[in-house]
């Protein structure tokens, strides 16, 4: 197994989309988020399983954040 801690910059400003984010990250398979940073500018997620640290960052990033970016902020 290859697991991770990575970091997630947030471009998500209001709270109830953070904690969407948060949740999704949640319940998808092999993820967990973690933590957030005191500034809640980046979610910290665990991993189980990614050889890409830096490719599974910019999925959540594509996938899920910018998605609830429009529903949430526009």
């Amino acid at each position: 197994m290859h697991s991770h801690f990575v970091t997630v910059p947030l471009d998500l400003k209001t709270p109830e989309a953070i904690t969407a984010l948060a949740g999704t990250i949640t319940m998808t398979p092999g993820t967990v988020s973690a933590s957030l940073s005191a500034d809640g500018r980046a979610l910290l997620v665990h991993c189980l399983e990614t050889d890409d640290p830096e490719k599974t960052v910019s999925d959540i990033k594509s996938r899920y954040e910018s998605r609830l970016q429009r529903i949430f902020e526009t």
